[in-house]
This record gives C-alpha cells, sequence and structure tokens, in this order.
C-alpha cells in the first residue's frame, strides 16, 4: 500500500495557520504582560504613597529610608533636591 503524500497547498494552508495561531499568541502574551507590568507599577505606587505618608510619623520606618534611599538615588542635583523634600532637617549632601 502507498501512502499519500501531502499535498503542497495542504502544507501551505497548515503553516499559513501556524503564522496566525503564533501571531495570535504572541498579541496575548504582549497583552499579558502589560496587564502585569500596570499591576505592577500600582502596587509601587500604592507603596510608595503609603511609605511617603508614613515618613515623618514612624521612626523606624524614616531610619530604613534615609538608609536604603540613597544607593537608589542618582547623582543629579534633582535627586539631591527629593532628599531635602523627604528630609529637610538634614544637610546630607545625597
Amino acid at each position: 500500500m502507498s501512502q499519500r503524500r501531502p499535498s503542497d497547498a495542504k502544507i501551505a494552508e497548515l503553516a499559513a495557520k501556524k503564522a496566525q495561531l503564533d501571531a495570535r499568541l504572541t498579541a496575548l502574551d504582549a497583552r499579558r504582560r502589560l496587564s502585569r507590568k500596570k499591576d505592577e507599577d500600582r502596587i509601587k505606587w500604592f507603596l510608595g504613597t503609603l511609605v511617603f505618608d508614613r515618613l515623618s510619623a514612624e521612626p523606624a520606618l524614616q531610619s530604613i529610608v534615609r538608609r536604603d534611599l540613597p544607593e537608589r538615588l542618582t547623582q543629579r542635583d534633582h535627586d539631591r533636591g527629593l532628599w531635602q523634600i523627604l528630609f529637610p532637617d538634614t544637610q546630607e549632601d545625597q
């Protein structure tokens, strides 16, 4: 018994369908990553707001921020100005 070989047209049709599915998967994955990034950014905003609001009333939190924030700041003058907004009582050049 001889096997029938798939026609070139059938192979092309299946390849086109595969390409469409791959494109849909790529688009869905991109949307999922964007949604996850937006969620993470929103969480960071909430946490930042919470820390900022509590900073003056919580000495332990203030100590953590004073210790860890300088390594996250760049050397730009703007960032040093932000430090002075957070801690106006200090003369540190962070």
